[in-house]
């Protein structure tokens, strides 16, 4: 993991740096407004071609599942804001055969003047309901109902009298509702509701069969759209990036700005293909392998051992983590031990070994007997260990040129 880490660093490198030189905050600026840009007409384009492949909720929505459910008959199950409209001004493009056929049956009756009127009723009449019934609250927690009667006899109260005459009122008015309520005809007396109910009976199973599928195989649809619209783009910018990279690992002349925003376009779209690969996985492993193991532990009884699997996930993440942890600082603290400023120590007559005071014109480290002397490959005379240049040609000793 680590190493990989290091290898980014070339990547932040080639997003921040003007041949080799860092940017200047105004360019960083100007960068991130760039990025923004990019990245929201990427995402615009990426939702505009998934949307070729609705989602679930979409193409097969709850208002059109429920009726394949169970067969409505109450007005209110066909109280929605496609019905009693004409077809024209609610049809949608991503609605499933299924459900468009089913809206053409629904309306061969709601469009009809006897349903607009007895929904129109209907809710007159509930609105009504409502009404009463939450001045009734607001009576009922003023006076208490049960001295109604013997309160309203007395003489000089005028007040009690009249708010249980309105109770009263109130009761009688419900009751007239309901009444009135009853009369109206049931929505299965209206011509076409015979119609919707075979479509849906004889269409059932077709329906919950088509919806399954297509809720497994829609990420996948999904999936091919997105890529045909980000591989372009990511081919043509990825190829100038990997271009100017190459000529500058030659050190060839290429031109730093090219290769600037190739860097950062390529990874913008990078970020969608990123997520929907991942989206994709969780689709086709964790989440249908799951569903159908918990199905499958149900159906024969042994569902406790999801208990026992989930226990060993969680133990051996957890434990995976500590070990991860605990070698990486154990990692950390040989390197803080091992690295040492040798500059400083040889500077101040301390070994750069035991650290401690020595005379760096002796051979060996009396303390600790480390061989404090290397050959030089210039010019061959004794030079201090770990320094940079021989003190007799001047040369690097790690064998490049001094200019």
């Amino acid at each position: 993991m680590w190493k990989w880490l290091e290898k980014t660093k070339s990547i932040k490198g080639d997003l921040l740096s003007f041949k080799d030189e860092p940017l200047s905050g105004i360019s960083i600026v100007l960068l991130i407004v760039l990025d923004i840009f990019i990245f929201t007409n990427v995402m615009i384009g990426v939702e505009g071609e998934t949307a070729k492949a609705p989602r679930v909720s979409y193409y097969y929505p709850s208002d059109c599942s429920r009726h394949f459910k169970a067969v409505q008959s109450e007005y209110k199950s066909f109280n929605h804001y496609r019905y009693g409209q004409s077809r024209s001004a609610h049809l949608r493009p991503d609605l499933s055969e299924y459900c468009q056929a089913l809206d053409a049956k629904i309306e061969g009756f709601t469009l009809q003047e006897a349903f607009k009127s007895n929904l129109a009723q209907i809710e007159e009449i509930e609105n009504k309901q409502r009404q009463n019934t939450q001045r009734l609250k607001q009576i009922s927690s003023q006076y208490n109902t049960r001295l109604f009667e013997s309160i309203a006899k007395m003489p000089n109260n005028s007040e009690l009298v009249n708010a249980k005459n309105e109770y009263d009122e109130i009761i009688l008015d419900n009751k007239r509702l309901k009444e009135e309520r009853a009369l109206i005809p049931s929505v299965i007396t209206l011509e076409g509701y015979d119609g919707y109910v075979s479509y849906v009976k004889e269409n059932k199973a077709g329906f919950m069969e088509a919806k399954k599928s297509y809720t497994f195989w829609q990420p996948f649809k999904a999936y091919r759209h997105m890529l045909l619209f980000i591989l372009p783009l990511l081919l043509f910018f990825g190829l100038f990036y990997l271009k100017a990279k190459n000529k500058q690992f030659f050190e060839e002349s290429y031109n730093p700005v090219i290769k600037i925003i190739t860097a950062h376009i390529s990874l913008i779209l990078i970020l969608p293909l990123f997520w929907y690969t991942l989206t994709m996985i969780y689709h086709v492993l964790p989440k249908t392998l799951l569903k159908n193991l918990i199905e499958f532990l149900v159906e024969v009884g042994l569902i406790s051992l999801l208990n026992y699997f989930s226990i060993f996930i969680v133990v051996l993440f957890f434990g995976g983590l500590i070990y991860w942890i605990q070698k990486r600082t154990l990692k950390q603290k040989m390197a803080v031990t091992v690295t040492k400023n040798h500059k400083k120590l040889i500077s101040w007559s301390q070994c750069f070994e035991c650290e401690y005071k020595i005379d760096y014109t002796k051979p060996f480290c009396p303390f600790c007997g480390v061989s404090l002397h290397e050959e030089c490959a210039s010019c061959g005379e004794e030079t201090n260990v770990h320094e940079l240049f021989c003190s007799s040609c001047g040369e690097s000793k790690s064998g490049e040129l001094t200019l």
